[in-house]
């Protein structure tokens, strides 16, 4: 990844952020693993948490009447300089979804990142992606473009995670 700065890959500051609460609105992530293997897949980042917040008094009490308690989970994945293919895209999707069914969550996000720019293939099967359980999305560190799934889950990622912040970008290309 290209360093920062600080000398934090994109990864690294995507982490960092996601730590320090960045996902709070949607869901709170409290568990975090670095480079989690399933099977021939390694995770960079592998982090669970529930819908349910921990907030202050007033908002703990509206997250623990109101709001549901659904086990989510954050998956990404660092191909360096390597291709990103459509192939290694399936591959990580099938195991976030069978991840997902095992371990039932409702619902996960999967992030690519890589140092290349995204080739064609990729950009069109990750925006036509809709799998509405399961978020996609990858983002170029070379080029700072961010591509998201067309459901929900995936647009949240652009939203929610703030992913082109961690890579320097403005722009956000998706469905």
């Amino acid at each position: 990844m290209k360093p920062s700065s600080a000398g934090e890959s994109a990864v690294d500051l995507f982490e960092s952020r996601l730590i320090r609460g960045g996902t709070r609105l949607i869901a709170d992530l409290t568990e975090f693993f670095r480079d989690y293997r399933v099977d021939d897949t390694t995770f960079t980042i592998y982090a669970r948490g529930s819908t349910r917040n921990k907030g202050f008094l007033l908002s703990r009490f509206f997250a623990w009447t109101v709001l549901p308690n659904y086990s989510v989970s954050l998956f990404c994945v660092d191909e360096g300089t390597a291709l990103l293919t459509t192939e290694k895209v399936r591959k990580g999707v099938d195991t976030v979804t069978r991840i997902t069914k095992d371990e039932d969550l409702k619902w996960a996000w999967l992030v690519f990142f890589s140092n290349r720019d995204l080739p064609p293939p990729i950009v069109s099967f990750i925006s036509r992606f809709d799998k509405k359980e399961l978020g996609l999305a990858a983002a170029s560190t070379s080029s700072r473009q961010v591509v998201l799934s067309a459901n929900q889950v995936g647009r949240s990622i652009g939203r929610q995670l703030k992913l082109g912040k961690a890579i320097g970008s403005r722009n956000t290309w998706k469905n």
